[in-house]
């Protein structure tokens, strides 16, 4: 953790754009018109930090720039196809790759997408495309510790593997789920074991990359299982049930479920902190669950709109929440509070933030 007078600063750096000037641009805004920023007060006492949130705009098919310490849309790379969406940044921070899903959810109709964009964050461009077809609807994307990338492809139940993503032409391997409608999965940092949250067949699937004679191990977690992740140790995997209204912890060595506790209902994702403290996003409610590691609940942050996404700051207490009215809420982990609003392009969602 930062020592706490950087805390400090950067949480009053984000009051002053909170729910004052910043909100007030949202509201009046709605979504950022194309190629314009988004109007807010300058950032105070920010500690010298220019912090950037990069935003996947589904809506507008394109990844957008955004300094936290104005509120300013300061980039966007447009990207070719149809809603572009989950997207990870390597350990540099000098590539993002985005996975064309090519449908608006997870109940579109279609075939979907059969690309990989790399970005070139520095130049803020499209620097090439790698070709995942016959394999479609990409959507799970993780990397790694030594930056091979991992790509889940949603209508073949079949995760890809990329060696060396930043000049590949196209995956270097390929291994079942063994589950149906594979959406969203956690790697372990060597990269040797994904966790797939399989939505239709109601299971989770530990799978090995790298040893393809080895069968997936499958367990039943919930009914529609799909945000999910690992805790600190890797011990733990926490699925979160759409429909079951239940979190679940998956013992990933035994695949067995050791507990499961009830949440607030359609949880769309989970996000695991350093210190084993979990936030639950929560769509039909529109608010965030804060709990502890003993999976007990410490608050209720209300949004205002439904949230589809999660980031935390890497060095902050502060986490983001991208909300289906076109803005991503600040939220102050240890105020349990919205700190501010940033108003957005057409559809919010995967959020990464690169430190100043």
């Amino acid at each position: 953790m930062p020592p706490a007078i950087d805390r400090r600063l950067c949480l009053s750096g984000l009051a002053a754009l909170a729910l004052g000037p910043l909100t007030g641009a949202a509201r009046a805004q709605g979504a950022a018109p194309q190629g314009a920023p988004v109007q807010a007060a300058p950032m105070q006492g920010a500690a010298g930090r220019s912090d950037t949130l990069l935003v996947m705009e589904k809506g507008d098919h394109a990844l957008s720039f955004y300094e936290l310490a104005s509120g300013r849309r300061t980039g966007r790379v447009e990207l070719p196809g149809e809603y572009p969406h989950e997207f990870v940044v390597d350990r540099a921070g000098t590539r993002a790759y985005v996975a064309l899903y090519g449908a608006k959810s997870s109940t579109t109709p279609g075939p979907g997408g059969d690309a990989v964009y790399v970005v070139d964050l520095a130049a803020r461009s499209l620097a090439r495309t790698i070709d995942c077809g016959p394999f479609r609807r990409l959507h799970g994307i993780r990397l790694d510790a030594r930056d091979r990338l991992m790509v889940l492809s949603e209508d073949r139940d079949v995760l890809l593997g990329i060696d060396a993503p930043e000049r590949a032409e196209r995956p270097d391997r390929a291994v079942a789920t063994g589950g149906i409608k594979g959406h969203l999965f956690s790697l372990s940092r060597d990269g040797e074991t994904a966790y797939v949250a399989n939505i239709l067949s109601n299971t989770v699937s530990r799978v090995r990359p790298f040893a393809p004679a080895e069968a997936p191990r499958i367990a039943a977690t919930g009914p529609w299982p799909e945000g999910n992740a690992l805790s600190p140790d890797e011990a733990t995997l926490y699925v979160a049930h759409r429909r079951g209204a239940t979190l679940a912890a998956l013992a990933t060595e035994a695949m067995t479920v050791t507990r499961s506790v009830p949440t607030r209902g359609d949880v769309v994702r989970v996000d695991c902190g350093p210190e084993g403290d979990l936030i639950l996003a929560n769509y039909a409610e529109k608010s965030l669950s804060l709990l502890d590691p003993a999976l007990k609940e410490m608050a209720v942050v209300p949004l205002g709109a439904a949230p589809v996404a999660l980031a935390r700051h890497p060095s902050s207490p502060l986490a983001f929440a991208a909300l289906e009215d076109d803005r991503i809420a600040v939220v102050d982990l240890e105020g349990r509070r919205v700190q501010g609003t940033l108003a957005t392009g057409r559809e919010p969602d995967v959020m990464v933030l690169l430190p100043g």
